[in-house]
């Protein structure tokens, strides 16, 4: 009797696509939602991604406040719109300083020019580039594995950002 092996089933491979603002908005707060135990964000500046928002706010605190709370680390080229409008996700770094971790490229190492999400190391979304809201989300582990290999390279050479320290008089 002869037996066949059969190869490997190929791993799940599950992405929308989106080219507005509007389907990227909701891709990315889509994306957020899927996380339980890490959240890895990488943007221009998140001004395209309204992270400032009520409902990114809550999918966060969500995030921060389950029996087994997350880990979050944002990568952004510029901190002027943190700074300037996201009093909320300022509000949730100093609440849970222990668990949200933001580090700033460099100027001499701003290279990458697209922007992402990686939530659990499985689900992910991707803009091809800052000048466009043309992109992916899904599962599908070959993008996740490269997206994480582009983020761990920047996250080395970035440090905290000076613009986002508070004084604490």
């Amino acid at each position: 009797m002869n037996t066949v092996t059969l190869p490997p089933a190929p791993e799940p491979q599950i992405v929308t696509p989106f080219d507005r603002k509007q389907s990227y908005q909701m891709a990315f707060q889509a994306t957020l939602q899927r996380a339980q135990r890490e959240l890895i964000l990488c943007e221009k500046d998140f001004s395209e991604s309204d992270l400032g928002s009520k409902s990114c706010h809550d999918i966060l605190w969500a995030f921060f406040t389950a029996p087994s709370p997350g880990q979050l680390k944002i990568l952004l080229h510029s901190t002027d719109y943190l700074a300037t409008s996201c009093p909320r996700l300022l509000r949730l770094r100093d609440q849970f300083a222990h668990r949200i971790e933001i580090r700033q490229i460099t100027e001499s190492n701003q290279d990458l020019d697209k922007g992402f999400v990686i939530a659990d190391r499985q689900y992910y979304l991707q803009r091809h580039h800052f000048s466009s809201y043309r992109g992916e989300s899904g599962e599908n582990p070959r993008s996740v594995a490269l997206l994480q290999h582009d983020f761990a390279l920047q996250w080395e050479q970035a440090s905290p950002p000076d613009s986002l320290q508070r004084l604490y008089l």
